[in-house]
């Protein structure tokens, strides 16, 4: 070959190598799936907040990143939730600008414990207890899905974390019914004083498995402090994929939202 022909060949390669470079910096790192709900006063069905749902991978551990967000759009609350292994029990950090409030469950030195913070108070930490059956935060989901053919013949029994408790509550969940392609469930508090704790109802998609409804206590408090009784709405459609980077502009998001809720 001629030392024409080789340098030809030497610019078609670096020229090759060059586009290659550009496709693939114009592809996204990694691809999430996004949902949106909201968030609305269960008395008088006024929309009180919105949430914007993210699902990917971050490093070895499955990932979920909540944003909540005022009405006008502003920020005010983010929740990330990590799972490694057993998605019924993963790590949740929740944290609300608002009024300073954290909670959340974390793994530190292969050892978990729950922590707690009001506003600019001390946080409190303690280890996470064993439960049977146990479920943390949005591992009611899984749960869910775990238990799902079961809930068709009988009630579940878990035991659900209450973090400002740092303990752990035992629930009943039960098939109420269904109905235009979703399933009703009520989840009520298995305890002789459950009578005095309004029920959660839930609706999930019969083809998906997909949360559609939630009905209750939330996790954003009010203005006193409790949980805002709420009902959560996630549209019918199929969630959409979106680029890593939203994801990574979900989690910068400055929280500085002062909305009443």
């Amino acid at each position: 070959m001629s030392s024409s022909a080789v340098a030809r060949a030497a610019d078609a390669r670096t020229h090759c190598v060059a586009l290659l470079a550009c496709l693939c910096a114009a592809l996204p790192l990694a691809a999430a799936e996004r949902e949106d709900a909201r968030a609305l006063a269960r008395d008088d069905g006024r929309l009180l907040y919105r949430e914007v749902h993210y699902q990917d991978r971050d490093g070895d551990a499955d990932r979920r990143v909540v944003l909540y967000r005022c009405p006008d759009g502003t920020a005010f609350a983010r929740k990330i939730v990590r799972s490694h292994g057993d998605a019924t029990q993963p790590d949740f950090a929740f944290h609300d600008a608002r009024n300073g409030y954290r909670e959340g469950v974390r793994t530190r030195d292969g050892k978990r414990e729950i922590f707690v913070q009001r506003g600019e108070a001390a946080p409190r930490t303690t280890a996470l207890p064993a439960a049977e059956d146990a479920v943390i935060d949005a591992g009611f989901d899984a749960a869910v899905r775990m238990h799902w053919a079961a809930l068709g013949d009988a009630p579940q029994r878990l035991s659900f974390l209450l973090p400002e408790r740092f303990a752990f509550m035992p629930v009943r969940v039960a098939k109420v019914g269904d109905v235009d392609g979703m399933r009703a469930l009520r989840m009520s508090v298995d305890t002789w004083f459950g009578f005095a704790v309004p029920p959660i109802e839930l609706r999930y998609g019969l083809d998906d498995r997909r949360l559609r409804e939630f009905a209750g206590p939330g996790t954003v408090r009010d203005a006193r402090g409790r949980p805002r009784e709420v009902r959560i709405v996630f549209p019918a459609r199929p969630t959409r994929s979106v680029a890593a980077t939203e994801v990574a502009a979900a989690l910068a998001d400055p929280l500085d939202g002062r909305c009443a809720i």
